[in-house]
């Protein structure tokens, strides 16, 4: 429009000036009613011209006058923002550094006027954390929802993410069972269930948990491993203070990719000492040591009843030529020989043994040996080293 304007005043000022130059100006008579105007034509063409440039003007006046109120909202709005993002910049600038209550200040004060409301609750609720106010965390994080109810998963996430760092479990189970309800295949869904679980002592939830397909893909392969681990051993501890067998067994059976770990095997085997069936263990134990040397089975294997205590004996012996003479080994192998009653045979594999690592197991098995061969004054300094060594003395 402005360049309409100039160029409608540029034609009416050379008409003007070309009417003005030549010696007859023309004569213009306007007769209206009782009224008559009389001018020459270079005057009318430049009054037409101011005419319409005041007509012009007034009307861009009139559009400035209507939208002035919005473009003062627009200005106002802009400041707004500008002030509310500057906020929010120092906020997490804050929260980097480690000023918890200046990041949270920052983050709530201009949290309304920002365009990403949510991610300003999201930050305060980590500030708020951080101070130990819990209960205003949580508000941080309902209104971070309430604003944007698109975004109530990401806040569910953070909620989950603050309560399992504070150890609040409770929380984060409820937390994670309401993310699986939205997304069941969600990889931090899972793992959040996952660690609540285990903290909780939920094995069977958990083992459930690490059955689904889901699971195996949303946990690191050691954290999968790990946690089923621990979750068959704590489940063959509660089958063996239940005297179940068979669920003992069960749970072996089902976990034929662990079997080989030493802690789910020692769980096993000293499950299945604990319930008598000696004669399973024994079959397991002998293989084991066979291939791989194992302190802690070789002392279960002492322990354990065998029908022919003969064939354990030639068992031991030949584990000590294939291992060599260690000290647990030496100590099982005088073990073995005492309940077999070869007296010289058991005393100088006990003795060689708790030369090199004494153990009240051994001290005790010596003082036996002494009883059954009528040394009661051996046998009573055997039981007095033994006690002592037990009592830390």
């Amino acid at each position: 429009m402005t360049l309409v304007l100039l160029i409608v005043l540029a034609l009416a000022a050379g008409v003007a000036g070309i009417l003005l130059l030549r010696p007859d100006a023309g004569y213009v008579l306007i007769n209206y009613g009782p009224w008559a105007v009389e001018t020459s034509l270079a005057v009318l063409v430049l009054g037409v011209a101011v005419w319409f440039g005041l007509v012009y003007l007034a009307l861009r006046l009139f559009g400035l006058a209507i939208r002035l109120p919005g473009s003062v909202r627009q200005a106002v709005d802009r400041r707004r923002q500008d002030r509310a993002r500057r906020s929010f910049e120092a906020g997490l600038l804050n929260l980097f550094e480690g000023n918890w209550q200046r990041a949270e200040a920052e983050l709530v004060r201009r949290a309304a006027d920002h365009h990403a409301t949510h991610l300003n609750y999201l930050a305060a609720a980590r500030a708020a954390q951080r101070q130990g106010a819990i209960d205003r965390r949580d508000q941080y994080l309902r209104l971070a929802a309430l604003n944007h109810p698109e975004h109530e998963l990401v806040a569910l996430l953070a909620a989950g993410d603050l309560q399992r760092k504070r150890g609040e479990w409770d929380a984060t189970r409820a937390t994670a069972l309401r993310l699986r309800e939205r997304d069941p295949n969600r990889p931090f869904a899972i793992e959040l269930l996952a660690a609540s679980y285990e903290a909780l002592g939920e094995w069977e939830p958990l083992r459930a948990l690490l059955a689904e397909p889901a699971a195996r893909s949303a946990l690191d392969p050691p954290r999968f491993d790990a946690l089923s681990i621990r979750a068959l051993c704590e489940l063959m501890q509660l089958a063996v203070a239940g005297a179940h067998l068979d669920q003992l067994k069960a749970l072996w059976d089902g976990a034929p990719a662990y079997q080989a770990h030493p802690e789910l095997r020692r769980a096993y085997l000293h499950g299945l000492a604990r319930l008598n069936a000696d004669a399973e263990a024994l079959a397991l134990i002998g293989p084991i040591l066979q291939r791989e040397w194992d302190a802690d089975l070789a002392r279960l294997y002492g322990t354990l009843h065998a029908n022919d205590g003969f064939a354990q004996l030639a068992t031991v012996e030949q584990w000590l030529v294939q291992h060599g003479a260690k000290p647990e080994l030496l100590l099982l192998a005088g073990h073995v020989c005492l309940s077999n009653k070869l007296w010289g045979r058991a005393r100088s594999y006990l003795e060689a043994g708790v030369q090199a690592t004494p153990t009240p197991q051994g001290y005790l098995d010596l003082a036996r040996l002494c009883q059954d061969t009528q040394r009661p004054e051996e046998a009573g300094k055997f039981y007095r080293q033994g006690l002592e060594l037990a009592a830390g003395g």
